[in-house]
């Protein structure tokens, strides 16, 4: 009866398919930070499901474009604050994946079975997420599963498949939903077509309760603390500021030290305002780790054999340097040039020098504060790579920091969105993640995505403040699943697409 009604109201509203279209973008947008209110995302694709309904081929692909080219607009509009012209080219690059996924939608809504859809539409999009996340070195950036990063209980089943399997619970339930408004009659509360896909929605979740609800057994505790500078980009690679930006983030540091009494302080990337070179202008910095009687690890431009790096350094209590690790994996048209010798014209419209990529997974330790602990550290865009977290991890990391500037697009959502990637590799290899931001968000992040402590004002605001922030780390010893098997679910469902298509072809 209630279906029934439901049923009735919708059809009432008279929507437009391209109104249903931008329904659901708005749904969507309004799941991700700001404002995150991240239930619609279990709903946002109904509307789209809807608006394809009897299109033909080429209807699809534009409908599904214009959705995902208007969508992805408005999440990535803060790149306007670097390029105009890069963030529309990347947003039509991006919108051809919703596209793709709208004609797959379209073919398994033709071809496929109920039960058939549930398992196909969510394989495909899954793909598409792991594909944008490694083509043309990889932007993966605000997956769909990212919007449940405050839904705790939900989250908790990316330690078995990563964030590819929370998005495909995320399809699954929009496409059952679908379906169920959609079908003349509604479905049967008893039939194995309503209660199948329920119990695997409540498997999902009772997971996420059990998890959370175990004791946590954590070994070597350290409190690591954070300091957030907020310097204006503007004035960042200015040299008569560096100085005052080396004061403000040992004054922070020495703050945090005398409140907090931490074994382990962390800066954010290239905090330190000038190109450094270990025993020849480091000199600040090893006294300060020395003053302090704290680890002292900070983010810097690195020069060494006419070769530039982004790296973190590790000086240990005493102020000597204890380890070097470069970024591997660097931002493009930001930090090197793809193909620069067949591109040479580029030079002139984006002046850049190439930075070099790390090539090993170095793994810190503190052992003056705390035997055996040890951590990898991701700069700047990395943890948004699942990949690269979790070799951190199998190499023996018992944590993961995370150094970044997000300073370069305004007070936007775009930290809140950065974030939300820790949060996920936080709960996918079971480790604590910490965020030291130039702005926005510096934090602590435990095993099961909750947030511990943040950088903020008095206000509560997180991004464009100057602070510090410390919590209590472990090393927590639980088990995951994803952290041994890594991106396997993503295999399984290319073998079941492309069976699918083939038993599909074969019975034609």
């Amino acid at each position: 009866m209630f279906l029934s009604r439901l049923q009735e109201n919708i059809m009432k509203l008279r929507l437009t398919p391209w109104m249903l279209v931008f329904l659901s973008v708005a749904l969507l947008r309004l799941s991700f930070p700001r404002p995150g209110i991240w239930p619609l995302a279990w709903v946002a694709l109904v509307p789209f499901f809807f608006s394809l309904e009897r299109k033909d081929t080429a209807q699809v692909f534009f409908m599904s474009f214009a959705a995902g080219y208007v969508y992805n607009v408005a999440l990535l509009f803060w790149l306007i604050h670097v390029t105009v012209g890069g963030m529309l080219v990347l947003c039509v690059y991006l919108a051809l994946y919703i596209a793709v996924f709208g004609l797959a939608w379209a073919y398994s809504r033709r071809y496929f079975s109920f039960g058939a859809r549930l398992v196909f539409a969510p394989s495909v999009w899954i793909v598409l997420e792991y594909v944008r996340a490694h083509l043309f070195t990889g932007f993966p950036w605000a997956f769909l599963s990212y919007t449940q990063t405050p839904d705790i209980i939900a989250l908790q089943g990316a330690d078995l498949f990563g964030s590819w399997g929370l998005s495909f619970i995320l399809v699954f339930v929009n496409i059952f939903l679908f379906e169920w408004l959609s079908a003349p009659g509604g479905l049967s509360l008893r039939s194995r077509r309503f209660l199948v896909p329920v119990a695997v929605v409540v498997v999902w979740f009772s997971y996420g309760l059990w998890r959370i609800s175990q004791p946590v057994i954590e070994t070597c505790p350290l409190k690591v603390a954070v300091v957030q500078g907020n310097i204006p980009q503007e004035i960042k690679w200015v040299e008569r500021f560096s100085e005052g930006i080396f004061r403000k983030h040992a004054l922070l540091s020495e703050l945090t030290v005398l409140k907090e009494g931490p074994g382990l302080v962390i800066w954010p990337e290239t905090s330190f305002a000038d190109y450094l070179e270990a025993g020849v202008n480091d000199r600040e910095l090893s006294d300060l780790a020395a003053q302090l009687q704290v680890p002292l690890v900070i983010g810097a431009v690195r020069f060494e054999d006419m070769r530039y790096y982004n790296s973190a350094f590790l000086y240990d209590a005493q102020g000597r340097l204890e380890m070097v690790h470069d970024k591997m994996h660097l931002v493009p048209f930001g930090e090197y040039l793809p193909a620069r010798r067949y591109l040479r014209f580029l030079e002139n419209i984006i002046p850049i020098e190439d930075f070099t990529p790390g090539g090993d997974f170095h793994i810190f330790s503190v052992p003056a504060a705390c035997p055996g602990l040890r951590f990898g550290v991701l700069v700047c865009f990395e943890d948004i790579f699942p990949e690269l977290s979790r070799a951190f991890v199998v190499r023996g990391a018992d944590f993961l920091v995370n150094m970044t500037n997000d300073g370069w697009f305004g007070d936007t959502s775009s930290p809140f969105q950065h974030a939300q990637a820790s949060v996920l590799r936080a709960v996918e290899n079971r480790v604590y993640v910490v965020r030291a931001a130039n702005t926005g968000v510096s934090c602590v992040i435990d095993d099961a995505g909750r947030l511990v402590a943040a950088v903020r004002d008095a206000d509560g605001k997180e991004t464009y403040v100057r602070g510090e922030a410390a919590a209590i780390i472990g090393a927590t010893r639980r088990t995951s699943l994803y952290t041994r098997v890594g991106d396997t679910l993503i295999l399984v469902v290319s073998f079941v697409i492309f069976g699918m298509i083939v038993w599909r072809r074969r019975r034609s």
